[in-house]
Formats: C-alpha cells, sequence, structure tokens
C-alpha cells in the first residue's frame, strides 16, 4: 500500500463513510484517495454533469467526474446520485 493512501472503513465503523451522499461542500480536496476495507481504493471527486448512484465515470486531472458509458475503471459510490459541482465518492471498479 503506497505511503499516501489512508485506510477507512465503507460500512459503519468510525472512520470516514465512502458511500456519503453528494454534497455541495467538500469534506476533502478533490483526488483525495482512500483504500476502503473492501479491498477498493476510492477517490473523492466534484461531478462534472448529473452522474447516477452507481454509473461508470471518468475521472479529469483536476478530479471531476463524467459519466463514461464504458469501463472507465471507476464506479459512482453515492447513493442517490450526483448532480453538477457536488462532491462524491467514485470506488475503483476492479479490486487492484
Amino acid at each position: 500500500m503506497a505511503a499516501s493512501t489512508t485506510v477507512f472503513a465503507t460500512g459503519s465503523a468510525l472512520g470516514v463513510k465512502l458511500g456519503a451522499t453528494a454534497t455541495s461542500t467538500p469534506a476533502f480536496a478533490a483526488l483525495t484517495r482512500f483504500f476502503g476495507n473492501d479491498g477498493h481504493d476510492y477517490l473523492y471527486v466534484k461531478a462534472h454533469g448529473t452522474i447516477s448512484s452507481t454509473g461508470t465515470c471518468i475521472i479529469g486531472a483536476a478530479g471531476s467526474a463524467s459519466t463514461d458509458s464504458g469501463s472507465a475503471g471507476w464506479t459512482a459510490n453515492v447513493p442517490s446520485g450526483a448532480v453538477a459541482n457536488q462532491y462524491f465518492f467514485v470506488k475503483r471498479t476492479t479490486l487492484a
């Protein structure tokens, strides 16, 4: 695990809730990376447009997330989806 990776839980354990509802106020800097106890990498990103709750996303260099019809490697992890300019978590679609 890289030294810059922070370990947090995806469930109700102590730590950041990686499936939190999208918010307009950032809790972390865009592109902050977390490692969940489910084995997936997570990124904190900002929606560039409307994102469905489990849609595949492509992530830009500045941390903007856009819907991608293919497999861009990241899946939205936000219960109610997100709209433009909201912050939320995406998870690496496959285990690293």
